[in-house]
């Protein structure tokens, strides 16, 4: 595409986007207003209160109302000659049509009115796909810390997996626009539960509109500014409540130089007594209200949030401490270790995060809406690291800090039509380092890294290399959307979105000599990456709604532009010019080894159709094909095709692969068993292509070279069941299980590779993919017992992930071919409102409430977390620990392990 059409059809859409349009994250309110007799009434006047959004009745006593924010509304409907009818508690959500009929009664006195609360119903007649909708107060109402756990108790996403695929095949929108770092694939930033008026979750077939996801869209439309000044305040501090004990080295001597073995021991400590107290301390705070009445108004919400992990390390050594003999055959009595930490636990695995959101609404006149959003985020942590037990401050921190800024424009043309747009810039910039400056004074030389000896913890030492990474994102899109007719409702989009990657990683070289530190000189060990793809999109969707029968049917079409160069020979991808022959003299001809990635296109039809078959009954069947970018990350990794001499491999990104791509199939069934009790069954089927995998192949010298390309390939197969109680009386609840079955020739685009350096067969047929669950049970159950007490639990039974594994020191020929432990965990929020003070709630918070010992990850000889076969051949033969830890210490590795119980107490006060 010449640069220069380029530059126009930007310029253009920009033009459109400002002309037009916020992202149009809206639903439908509509409806058929009869009299006393059943009787159609033409010309009713049909409102939504504390808005200016509102229909008339037509010949039949319809109206429709599109472009409606998700939120609560009261509608009213008024007639000459007929009372009021209010009906509140409304709830709108995306993409959603919200039916309210209504019956005028013929009144005498003038402005008598009928008051009528709305009841979310049971069944959604207008949902083709699988949608799950978790509102701002029943997000509230968990005993959740973030909206990834709420996501999770979704029926057929599992740990953060929706229907099986790879995590990083979901999108996450924000007022419907992407919020994704296209180079790690992840959200940019957190969306705080604070922030959050609809949470929408689908993980069924989605719309058009929707484009770079396979598996799942999370929709998040953050609180809109209230008609009224208000201000909730709301705090927690807690911490670990756990007897569960863990294995800790002691010394008994004074911090020295010249210690020996005698001077440390080993005992048992419990997390409570380590994990240090708050190690949870949280304030949300969110304030708004109008500056100019129906005109301008604001809001801010912010969150800060320090959250102390569970993985537990002691400073017992610095990074500067040396120790002598111990990766030796010395025996230990002549060993000398040098200890000068202050012997304080400390908390890994954890972090802190600030967080806000303002957000500036105008609405010039009644049918124009303006608005604008920023998220700012910055944040810090320290990962655990099981052989760095002894020495955490040797670990480098990670630092992030994003900043999102969305501005929208919506235009009401008319009752049943709107458009709308919006422009964003999003960037993400994230570092990891030990100290700030790389010549830091304070780093030592790699050799205190490597002192102990076998199965035994560093003594010493710290990381060196660090990385700079930033991802900018700009986004422009405008959408148009009309009920052309009672049955259609039409949509149609464009969106483009333009990168830029700054991206560093280095290491670091300590001079023995000198004692400095200095960024490596060794282009090998200092990669830079700067790029700027491009993506493009168009859509176009109707929403078909009969009596008897809902259609959403849609094209979209994709186009990515890498922007990036690749080797035309890959063998020899480091050099820019590679030699093709002799000429007739005898000379070496040459060939340039560099040529453009291509553009990739796709085009995408998505269908769902539901129809009713009973009063109470609706039937669906959704299909669609996707597409979605690998993260940049693989792209882009090694962007200069470097490879040491002598290395016997070298890993090259790939800016020319293939979209990935999923067909997804699924049919459901939506029944509503009593006036109170639905139900929801789910049958689905996903057929994975063009999964990125890796290739291997020589070089000239010998050697090998792996890049990522379009090998791998999946299937998913799944049913879901979910029950729900309708909430408002003393008891609610809701159950959903999952059974499926996730199989593919790799988990993660390096396993080929890396099953071959250890000299395992290479896959060719499907396994369970690693976070296969084939049995997922989450449940919900909330308590009202008395005026001002409510009480939430959430329970989770779920069947252990596979794994492959070893019996008599020889792996598996099947991969996967075995489960971890199932586990069941229940977490709890008890909540109470005095009736002296209304304005303030009491919070009592425990995760893990019965202190299960989850094993996230075994050891593959053994089968649990617990025990290893390596351990006790090693206390067999009498093997020497080079360190002075046990070795079931060293073999009990906190990573393994999930969160013990934490308990919290928290304070909210609506101002």
């Amino acid at each position: 595409m010449p640069l220069r059409f380029r530059a126009v059809l930007l310029a253009g859409f920009f033009s459109l986007a400002l002309s037009a349009a916020a992202s149009a994250q809206t639903g439908k309110v509509a409806g058929t207003v009869t009299g006393t007799g059943g009787e159609v009434l033409v010309g009713v006047n049909v409102s939504l209160v504390g808005t200016t959004q509102g229909a008339v009745t037509d010949v039949d006593g319809d109206f429709s109302v599109v472009g409606v924010r998700p939120g609560t509304y009261t509608v009213l409907f008024s007639y000459i000659g007929y009372s009021e009818r209010r009906v509140e508690n409304v709830q709108v959500n995306v993409d959603k049509t919200t039916r309210v009929d209504a019956r005028l009664v013929e009144g005498e006195v003038e402005g008598e009115e009928v008051l009528v609360t709305a009841e979310r119903p049971l069944i959604e007649i207008d949902r083709t796909t699988t949608t799950a909708t978790v509102t701002g107060e029943q997000l509230a109402a968990l005993p959740v810390t973030n909206i990834q756990e709420a996501i999770n108790l979704q029926a057929g996403v599992v740990d953060g997996h929706f229907r099986g695929g790879r995590s990083s095949e979901v999108t996450y929108l924000v007022n419907g626009v992407p919020i994704q770092n296209a180079f790690n694939g992840g959200a940019a930033f957190t969306i705080e539960q604070n922030m959050v008026e609809n949470l929408e979750v689908i993980s069924g077939v989605f719309n058009a509109e929707y484009g770079q996801a396979l598996s799942g869209v999370v929709n998040i439309t953050t609180k809109d500014v209230p008609r009224a000044w208000e201000a909730t305040a709301l705090g927690y501090v807690g911490g670990v409540a756990s007897t569960r004990k863990l294995e800790f080295i002691e010394r008994t001597a004074a911090a020295g130089t010249d210690l020996t073995v005698d001077d440390f021991v080993s005992r048992k400590v419990s997390y409570s007594e380590a994990s240090p107290f708050p190690s949870q301390l949280d304030g949300q705070l969110s304030v708004g209200g109008p500056l100019l009445r129906n005109r301008l108004g604001v809001r801010v919400s912010a969150r800060v949030l320090q959250d102390e992990g569970h993985r537990l390390a002691r400073r017992l050594f610095n990074p500067s401490d040396r120790s002598f003999g111990l990766n030796s055959s010395a025996p230990r009595d002549r060993w000398r270790l040098g200890s000068t930490g202050d012997q304080s636990f400390v908390a890994l695995d954890g972090g802190r995060r600030v967080s806000l959101n303002g957000a500036l609404v105008a609405r010039p006149t009644g049918s124009l809406r303006m608005d604008y959003n920023v998220f700012l985020q910055d944040g810090e942590g320290r990962p655990y690291r099981q052989g760095q037990k002894y020495v955490p401050d040797g670990i480098n921190r990670n630092y992030g800090f994003s900043q999102t800024h969305i501005f929208g424009v919506a235009q009401t043309l008319s009752n049943k039509s709107f458009v709308s747009g919006a422009y964003s810039y999003l960037r993400d910039e994230g570092e990891g380092y030990l100290y700030e400056t790389p010549t830091d004074e304070r780093y030592v030389s790699p050799t205190l890294g490597s002192q102990a000896g076998a199965n035994a913890f560093a003594v010493g030492g710290n990381d060196l290399f660090g990385y700079q990474n930033r991802t900018e994102t700009h986004t422009i899109q405008a959408d148009f959307t009309s009920q052309v007719t009672k049955v259609h409702l039409f949509k149609t989009g464009v969106q483009t979105r333009l990168h830029r990657i700054n991206n560093r990683g280095y290491g670091l070289l300590y001079n023995d000599g000198t004692g400095e530190t200095a960024i490596s000189e060794n282009p090998l060990e200092d990669n830079r990456l700067h790029t700027t793809p491009r993506e493009f999109a168009v859509f176009a969707q109707d929403k078909i709604e009969l009596k008897n029968l809902i259609v959403n049917v849609g094209l979209r079409f994709d186009l990515f532009d890498p922007s990036y160069q690749v080797p035309v020979d890959w063998t020899q991808g480091v050099s820019l010019r590679v030699p093709t022959g002799l000429s007739a003299e005898g000379d070496t001809l040459f060939a340039t080894n560099r040529k453009a990635a291509s553009i990739k296109t796709q085009f995408s039809p998505r269908l769902g159709i539901a129809f009713p078959i009973s009063a109470a009954g609706v039937l669906r069947f959704s299909a669609g094909l996707f597409f979605q970018t690998p993260p940049f990350s693989l792209l882009f990794r090694n962007p200069e095709y470097e490879v040491a001499t002598g290395s016997l491999a070298g890993f090259y990104g790939n800016p020319d692969i293939n979209p990935e791509r999923t067909l997804t199939f699924e049919a459901g069934l939506q029944q509503g068993i009593t006036d109170e009790l639905g139900m929801e069954l789910t049958v689905y089927s996903k057929d994975i292509r063009n999964l990125t995998g890796t290739q291997i192949f020589q070089t000239p010298e010998g050697g090998n070279v792996v890049r990522y390309t379009n090998v791998d390939v999946g299937t998913v197969r799944g049913i879901t069941l979910s029950m729900s109680q309708r909430p408002g009386g003393p008891l609610a609840w809701t159950l959903d299980y999952t059974l499926q079955f996730a199989e593919g020739t790799a988990s993660d685009p390096g396993e080929s590779f890396g099953r071959q350096q250890a000299g395992l067969e290479a896959i060719y047929s499907l396994s369970r993919l690693n976070w296969d669950r084939r049995h997922v049970i989450n449940n919900t159950l909330t308590l009202k017992p008395a005026r001002g007490f409510e009480l939430t639990l959430v329970n989770r039974l779920q069947s252990g992930t596979p794994y492959t594994t070893i019996r008599e020191f020889i792996p598996s020929f099947i991969v996967n071919d075995d489960d971890k432990p199932s586990y069941f965990t229940s977490d709890l929020r008890f909540f109470y409102r005095p009736p002296a003070v209304p304005a303030a709630s009491l919070f009592l918070q425990v995760t893990n409430l019965t202190d299960e010992q989850v094993q996230q990850a075994v050891y593959a000889e053994t089968g649990t977390a617990t025990d290893n076969l390596y351990r006790e051949l090693y206390r067999r033969n009498g093997t020497q620990v080079g360190g002075v830890n046990s070795l079931d210490e060293y073999f009990y590795d906190q990573g393994f392990f999930g969160a013990p119980r934490r308990v919290s107490l928290g304070l909210r006060l609506n101002l």
